[in-house]
């Protein structure tokens, strides 16, 4: 790919590595891996066209986004469903939807549909096991069930809940507690066995019991461990991390300019940054329009040629600026890594995210879909 402003290059042999690995915590389990916002931000269209025949279906948080994966399989909604009537018909037509409902309201609406189209629609319950974000505390959820089973068009195909603190501890003590809650709220159902899932990535690794018959996995199919404390308790479990995940996604660009800077000169808005002897720079047609964050003015680095190459001055919208001063004969047509390897040198979302005080879901997840991306063996 010609670099325009900078390009996105997605390994397939990454994403596969990253499904096999998952696969083996839960090998009888139907693998539903989530591509809400974009795919994490990696592009859903060139994701779905990767892993399509590796997975049972997906699971996106709402109606927009299931609108938009091209693919035959099944379709789980985590999140929102609206109220946009033509489009869910529109879209119930011609694909497998099952939707998460957490309020009378929207079985309401749904019920609505699905006698306008005279069609099934699956449908899981979410319980609130202690998150308190969507979901119904254990009475509720088992109200709405049983109106589930006396709906004409509507099948409930089961139960989901989702974990509050399974990831930024080691200590696990909450997670098995909602375990415990869900668990007793399924067994408390009269209907029969339906189907359940509750494994986000870390439940996923961490815990046999949340390999039911669905799992989720989100952040790990793209190569990151939830957490450095998921990953502390899978080294206590015996797993090698050198056999384990592997970041599919590579951010490149390259400079628009390379100018000098004198001794005493500033770079960029508010000169929050000066000169302190006679230094080179890069201009990298870069901003936090694309989603490079603000907060790495002055705080961050690139790669080039192998080496690390300050970021000088404030991000800008659409650029920033870099020391080049220790990289011999660099020009506008040399790759600069904004996220990836060069060399022996790797940037990771990880890196980013605690330059920023954040976490790898977020830079990934806020990089620009307009960016150009591109399927890499």
């Amino acid at each position: 790919m010609k670099l325009t402003s900078s390009a996105i290059f997605l390994s397939r042999s990454a994403f596969l590595n990253n499904i096999r690995f998952l696969k083996s915590f839960a090998p009888k389990s139907k693998f539903f891996p989530v591509v809400k916002a974009n795919a994490y931000g990696h592009g859903l269209k060139e994701v779905i066209s990767i892993i399509d025949s590796h997975v049972d279906g997906y699971c996106v948080h709402s109606v927009d986004e299931a609108y938009c994966i091209n693919s035959k399989k099944p379709v789980l909604i985590l999140g929102h469903i609206g109220e946009n009537r033509k489009l869910l018909i529109e879209m119930l037509k011609e694909k497998e939807i099952f939707f998460t409902v957490y309020s009378l309201f929207h079985l309401s609406f749904l019920e609505e549909i699905t006698e306008t189209l005279k069609k099934p629609v699956g449908i899981f319950i979410k319980v609130e096991t202690g998150t308190n974000r969507l979901g119904l505390p254990e009475k509720d959820a088992l109200k709405l069930a049983e109106k589930v089973e006396k709906s004409r068009h509507l099948n409930l195909l089961g139960f989901s809940t989702h974990f509050a603190n399974i990831e930024d501890t080691t200590d696990h003590s909450y997670a098995k507690m909602q375990i415990e809650t869900f668990r007793k709220v399924v067994k408390s159902f009269s209907g029969g066995k339906k189907l359940l899932h509750n494994a986000c990535s870390a439940a996923l690794m961490l815990f046999e019991e949340t390999r039911t018959d669905i799992v989720r996995p989100g952040i790990s199919l793209y190569g990151y461990y939830p957490s450095r404390e998921t990953i502390v308790s899978l080294k206590n479990r015996g797993y090698k991390m050198e056999d384990g995940l592997i970041p599919p996604l590579t951010w490149k660009t390259k400079p628009l300019q390379i100018k000098e800077v004198k001794a005493g000169q500033y770079i960029g808005y508010g000169l929050t940054y000066k000169a302190n002897s006679d230094m080179k720079i890069a201009v990298l047609p870069v901003g936090y329009s694309d989603g490079y964050d603000r907060g790495l003015s002055n705080n961050s680095y690139v790669l080039v040629k192998g080496k690390r190459c300050p970021v000088v001055g404030r991000v800008c919208m659409n650029l920033f600026m870099i020391d080049v001063s220790h990289v011999n004969g660099i020009t506008v047509e040399d790759e600069v890594v904004l996220m990836g390897k060069s060399g022996d040198e790797e940037i990771t979302a990880d890196i980013l995210a605690s330059f920023l005080g954040t976490i790898n879901y977020e830079i990934i997840a806020r990089l620009n879909p307009f960016i150009c991306r591109e399927i890499v063996e």
